[in-house]
């Protein structure tokens, strides 16, 4: 564990050492930081009239760093005793700074956090306080979500903000002028030959775009899952669950994705990695179709004029399942080394509890994991009628991915070999071959 904890350090701090070497891009504003206090109460009435600070931490676009900002106004406003700051940015770089962040005991209380990196934080110190010793009420979640998406060795670390799986995004335009069948479950063949056609029909144009990320981590997972049934990886015996056939057929799948321009080339679609909402031909109605999680709505909706509607994944018929990772894979932790970890876990409690906050966050993580939360929108009538279809297409037939088989080393590898086959530096073959080889390696360690 420990050299697997000093490997994961060196790579952090040379991202950040890069990160800061870096000439400025269009990209800048998109993953710059940015703090906000809001204003401290000229009164408390806390105990003896002290003043509690505590730090908030999360990422996004600006629709929700304002609905978090205005919700942590609201606890200040009930609580005069609290002082909130909020901290964002960006997803880019988020990871690595939240990783710096608690090695050098300078982590925010409250952080919002992706399941894939609970291995990653807990494996290696116990940074992560257990939920259940504090007053942040996780009984409300949707049955089994806590235990698919925030335990990690038998601690509640992590109280998922939303329920996600993923789905296809459809311009309702696109669809119409290209015979996009609104009601179809595409097998991949069938997708394949749309997305041929499409571009036929409009050189301009294309089915789809993905990033390196979306391909690496929500496609080829996807496929995987829908040959074997299951995660990548055993996480009991941290064998694989795949062979290298296998793998090798994911491979396959993306280089004919490109080749029946299907997808968008692959050098143009990552201008915008990170940012396929603010991809050009998106925008202006020349891609179809994005494949995301559920709580990518909102800013997917925000960039197009056309309505939207939402499809499956394609599967071929054989598949033993959807390939669909369905949990709440985003959420908040609570910082163990934090001073106010009481205070932290109310502001928790209340940001995915009170039906106030719920009607200020509303859906700008996505779909809301609470009970409290659902039935507060669904009496005011904010629940999303496409995000309730997403949710309800991306639920049937689903899997849930284990911690395991996410790992931040494990996907790194993947990625990538993945970008080595695109650009036809090796064949599917030679890279499944040594997807098996490192992971294998990786695994020992992991389980050492």
């Amino acid at each position: 564990m420990k050299k697997r904890w000093t490997r994961l350090a060196a790579g952090v701090t040379a991202a950040v050492m890069l990160a800061g070497c870096g000439a400025g891009n269009s990209k800048q504003q998109d993953t710059k930081d940015t703090s906000a206090a809001v204003q401290e109460p000229a009164e408390s009435n806390g105990p003896e009239g002290e003043k509690v600070t505590i730090r908030c931490s999360w990422w996004g676009g600006d629709a929700r760093h304002q609905a978090m900002l205005n919700a942590i106004e609201l606890y200040q406003e009930k609580n005069p005793n609290v002082v909130v700051e909020g901290e964002y940015q960006g997803f880019d770089g988020y990871y690595e700074k939240m990783m710096t962040t608690l090695s050098s005991g300078t982590a925010p209380d409250v952080m919002l956090f992706k399941k894939e990196w609970l291995a990653d934080v807990q494996g290696a110190k116990h940074y992560l306080a257990d939920l259940e010793q504090l007053p942040a009420d996780t009984s409300t979640l949707a049955e089994g979500l806590l235990e698919k998406s925030g335990m990690y060795k038998g601690e509640a670390i992590l109280f998922p903000c939303t329920v996600t799986g993923q789905v296809m995004y459809v311009n309702k335009d696109f669809a119409s002028t290209f015979g996009v069948e609104l009601d179809k479950t595409y097998s991949w063949d069938e997708f394949m030959a749309l997305g041929q056609a499409v571009h036929e029909a409009d050189g301009d144009a294309y089915l789809m775009t993905a990033d390196i990320d979306v391909l690496n981590r929500l496609i080829i997972p996807a496929y995987i899952g829908q040959m074997t049934g299951g995660s990548l990886v055993n996480e009991e015996t941290y064998e694989l669950n795949f062979t290298k056939e296998q793998m090798e057929e994911a491979f396959q799948l993306i280089l004919d994705l490109y080749d029946s321009n299907t997808l968008e080339p692959f050098g143009e679609g990552a201008v915008f990695a990170g940012q396929m909402d603010q991809n050009t031909k998106w925008v202006n109605g020349k891609i179809g179709l994005l494949l995301d999680i559920t709580g990518g709505l909102a800013k997917y909706k925000a960039s197009v004029s056309s309505e939207l509607d939402v499809l499956p994944i394609p599967r071929n018929q054989d598949a033993k399942s959807s390939g669909v990772d369905f949990a709440g894979n985003t959420g908040f932790c609570i910082n163990d080394n934090s001073a106010a970890k009481e205070e932290a876990a109310k502001f928790l409690d209340f940001l995915l509890n009170d039906p106030e906050a719920a009607l200020i966050i509303k859906d700008n993580y996505g779909y809301n994991s609470t009970s409290t939360a659902i039935k507060a929108l669904e009496e005011k009538g904010e629940v999303d009628a496409t995000l309730k279809k997403a949710i309800e297409i991306a639920q049937p037939d689903s899997m849930t991915i284990n911690a395991i088989s996410i790992n931040t080393e494990l996907e790194t590898v993947r990625k990538d070999i993945l970008q080595e086959v695109i650009y036809h530096d090796i064949t599917p073959a030679e890279a499944a071959k040594e997807i098996v080889t490192q992971y294998q390696e990786l695994l020992s360690e992991l389980r050492d």
